[in-house]
């Protein structure tokens, strides 16, 4: 008999906790950790509920967590941690899983978020172990925090949050081993419901920078730094227009040199202070033919040999997915690598639709560029690093 006033489920474990990862939504039932774990983990995963946005719909899968033996399992994988360890373990993994779930949806950036107070959001893209928690805990006391982890973009440039709980590094010497503490606790501003993207900035952390800089950037040379820091990019159906469109949002992209994330708040509020900012560059992209599974549609004769070339004398483009161009550079994804080629290497690697010997490709480049009285030999060298990296491929006779 329950006592007097006591609610019908009370001393009952409560039900899972519903988590919405950039738009992945699952029950995160952590009953099976058993006190006081479970009640942490609800904790470390509050902010993370799904917005009320409605006409949304709902595809809410499990994420269990329970204990086996001298194993913590983890959505069906054991894993032998101290429980001091589950949180951070669970984080990974569940940002994996998601991660799984929305590739190919939508463009996956490996970055910091943070959003202003109408909904504008800034990715802050960097490679693992260099500074994303940090920039988002500093910064996510002005504004709103989006993810320390994973900013997903919408191809109408929607950005879906991750208020995950933030994973710090507690010893420099060891990396990996991390302790997980919750937005709330950190004391970090809630973002809007509702977020859109206005600027890419890359991240370069460097001690020997005396003020922060803001600088606008090449949409060729941000593509390059920023691919690797994707998730699944090719598996878009129109990844080239969904990288270029998330890059140019609100005039970017942009570089931020900086020694200490704090200094450059004043810097980034001026990003998202302006409305509807325009796009500062154009760009164009063309299909390659390279099939989408990455099938070539022919057959490379020499693809990177340099040795023949000479003794071949012509080149032509190594089969692509496709390629982008933006003031006069060009970025060409050959099989499932992305090559950014600038200046002259672009002006040739557009030439050479059709097999093209030295002489012609030279008259390409001085058409471009301007008489020079080593222009031969300047090409030969270029053509020769188009070899080497696969974006040429050498043409026989016959």
């Amino acid at each position: 008999m329950r006592p007097h006033g006591m609610p019908e489920h009370a001393g009952d474990a409560p039900g899972p906790s519903a988590v919405d990862a950039f738009g992945a939504r699952w029950r995160l039932d952590v009953h099976g950790l058993g006190a006081p774990l479970d009640a942490r983990m609800r904790e470390l995963w509050r902010r993370a509920a799904p917005p009320h946005l409605g006409g949304e719909a709902e595809d809410v899968r499990d994420f269990v967590i329970t204990r086996a033996d001298d194993a913590v399992i983890i959505d069906g994988s054991p894993y032998r941690v101290h429980d001091d360890a589950v949180p951070y373990a669970v984080s990974r993994a569940l940002t994996v899983a998601s991660i799984g779930r929305r590739s190919g949806a939508c463009l996956l950036l490996h970055a910091a978020g943070v959003a202003a107070p109408d909904g504008t959001t800034l990715a802050l893209v960097a490679p693992s172990g260099t500074g994303k928690t940090t920039a988002a805990r500093t910064l996510g006391r002005s504004f709103g925090y989006v993810s320390d982890e994973t900013v997903a973009i919408e191809d109408d440039l929607t950005v879906r949050a991750y208020p995950k709980p933030l994973s710090v590094v507690v010893d420099p010497d060891s990396p990996h081993d991390k302790i997980e503490s919750s937005p709330d606790e950190l004391g970090l501003v809630r973002a809007p419901d509702r977020l859109r993207l206005g600027g890419v900035v890359v991240l370069e952390r460097d001690p020997a920078v005396d003020a922060p800089t803001l600088t606008e950037i090449g949409l060729v040379e941000a593509a390059v730094e920023v691919i690797p820091q994707t998730s699944a990019w090719l598996r878009m159906a129109e990844p080239a227009t969904a990288l270029a469109g998330a890059l140019c949002a609100g005039g970017g992209p942009w570089r931020l040199r900086y020694r200490e994330i704090a200094d450059c708040r004043a810097l980034l509020e001026g990003l998202v202070r302006p409305p509807a900012v325009p796009p500062r560059m154009d760009w164009t992209w063309e299909p390659g033919p390279c099939l989408g599974d990455g099938t070539e549609a022919r057959q490379a004769s020499a693809g990177g040999d340099v040795t023949g070339w000479s003794t071949a004398g012509r080149v032509r483009r190594a089969s692509y997915r496709f390629a982008l161009h933006s003031e006069g550079a060009t970025l060409a994804v050959v099989g499932m690598v992305p090559l950014g080629l600038p200046g002259l290497a672009a002006t040739l690697w557009q030439a050479a639709a059709e097999p093209l010997g030295i002489k012609a490709l030279t008259a390409a480049a001085v058409a471009v560029h301007g008489g020079h009285p080593r222009a031969a030999e300047v090409v030969d060298a270029t053509v020769r690093s188009l070899l080497s990296s696969g974006a040429f491929e050498l043409v026989t006779a016959g």
